[in-house]
């Protein structure tokens, strides 16, 4: 052995992991945003359950299907987006839940957007907040697994 790992170069993989769950906490986070604002939870959840299995297959096979280069930014990118869906899906449920006249009640008795999101919102999503972000993790590790594939003969 000449000192290289068998796996490549590990800050890449690393950093390539990182990127793309962020990209995938970014876009549940607008996800999640977009359903607080427009109280259309149900449809957004619909329409995930629909690109959940297909989304999150294309971001675990991307890696194979493209000749990309080990070091590249687009595939992180492309990877996050596709398991966006998986990780809005758990709060996103919880949210569906969640009656919808919470928030307009909270916001009658005074209490201002950050407040509901302290003592209303946090409270109600911080396990499937937590959920979703272990889900990130182990999706965007799952990912880099094909960035260093070895060869095919």
């Amino acid at each position: 052995m000449s000192g290289s790992l068998p796996f490549g170069d590990v800050s890449a993989l690393i950093t390539h992991a990182a990127f793309m769950a962020a990209t995938g906490i970014c876009l549940a986070t607008l996800v999640l945003s977009a359903a607080l604002a427009t109280r259309q939870g149900g449809r957004l959840h619909t329409l995930l359950l629909l690109v959940l299995l297909p989304a999150t297959a294309g971001a675990l096979f991307l890696p194979f299907l493209l000749p990309a280069q080990h070091g590249s930014w687009l595939l992180s990118f492309f990877q996050g987006v596709l398991i966006g869906p998986a990780i809005s899906l758990v709060p996103l449920s919880r949210l569906k839940a969640a009656p919808s006249s919470w928030g307009r009640t909270a916001q009658e008795l005074g209490a201002g957007a950050f407040t509901r999101l302290r003592l209303l919102w946090l409270p109600l999503l911080g396990r499937p907040l937590a959920g979703s972000l272990c889900l990130a993790i182990a999706l965007s590790l799952l990912g880099t697994l094909g960035i260093n594939r070895p060869p095919l003969s």
